[in-house]
């Protein structure tokens, strides 16, 4: 029941229960609700690279950050391949 009021409440069901336009655009996206919805606006705000990496990082969670213990360096220096020298927005 929670599963249908947030698909509801992110606009993908009408009242009736049916899927809404916007709800087939998100339910081709093999993502979370709240994800694909913020995939399918971010067309609107002209930022779905952006928003597709936010997408993409808060799908992997934590093991993006892993460090074994015996290849910390070699992690470390992994990591640093995904730094950028641009600087950001925050």
């Amino acid at each position: 029941l929670r599963a249908l009021e947030q698909l509801y409440a992110l606009g993908a069901l009408n009242d009736k229960g049916d899927l809404t336009k916007l709800g087939r655009r998100m339910a081709e996206l093999p993502l979370d609700p709240m994800m694909s919805k913020m995939l399918v606006a971010s067309e609107k705000y002209k930022c779905s690279e952006q928003i597709l990496s936010i997408c993409a990082m808060l799908s992997v969670g934590n093991t993006i950050f892993y460090r074994p213990k015996d290849k910390q360096v070699h992690a470390d220096a992994a990591h640093k391949n995904f730094q950028r020298n641009e600087p950001g927005d925050h």
